[in-house]
């Protein structure tokens, strides 16, 4: 398993007078960077992160990782599409393939804006679930990562730790850069996974 760091900015598109009369197409989703008309100052606030704006829809994704206590390595690629249950409650569920076969992860996501903290439940197809919780942070640049540790759990005898680094600085990519320990050992750097919005 494994995520990834992808750095992108929404852009804006403007019609010209020759193409009156075509469509015009949706703008894409933007980032919380406010525009102050002035420099940033340390002072300023930073947005509550949004969940809706910077994760629902659907997203493709990719990655390339080693072998590991969960199984073995190689590309997967596959789409995830998260949804709104209700405000603060979100579900995501991902459909893939990798070397070793189709495998389907399904989340459920808590965030509670106002403390900058978040949870998920995940179970994985090939056989192991877990929970995490996250502290989120951000900057006045639009920036936001949500860092989640997972509580201990056991596969295939082997107690694992994991943490997920979700890294995004506009609505349209993200990364998620994966770490995982195995029966208390320190945690080795899976490569991330890289994820970009079709929907």
């Amino acid at each position: 398993m494994r995520f990834v760091l992808c750095c992108a900015f929404a852009a804006l598109f403007v019609p010209c007078p020759q193409l009156a009369g075509q469509q015009t197409p949706t703008q894409p989703p933007r980032g919380l960077a406010p525009d102050l008309g002035r420099p940033s100052r340390p002072d300023d606030q930073v947005p509550l992160f949004d969940f809706d704006r910077y994760f629902l829809g659907k997203w493709s994704f990719e990655a390339d990782a080693p072998d590991s206590a969960l199984g073995p390595g190689g590309v997967s690629k596959g789409e995830v599409t998260y949804t709104k249950i209700e405000d603060g409650f979100y579900s995501a569920v991902t459909t893939g393939r990798g070397e070793s076969g189709t495998f389907t992860i399904t989340e459920t996501i808590a965030y509670r804006p106002e403390t900058k903290t978040a949870f998920r439940t995940v179970t994985d197809s090939r056989g192991f679930s877990y929970v995490e919780m996250a502290e989120v942070g951000g900057n006045i640049g639009g920036a936001y990562s949500l860092f989640f540790k997972s509580a201990p759990f056991t596969f295939k005898g082997k107690t694992i730790r994991m943490t997920h680094r979700f890294a995004t600085t506009a609505p349209l990519v993200h990364q998620v850069d994966v770490e995982i320990s195995v029966d208390g050992g320190r945690f080795l750097h899976m490569s991330p996974w890289r994820f970009t919005r079709t929907k």
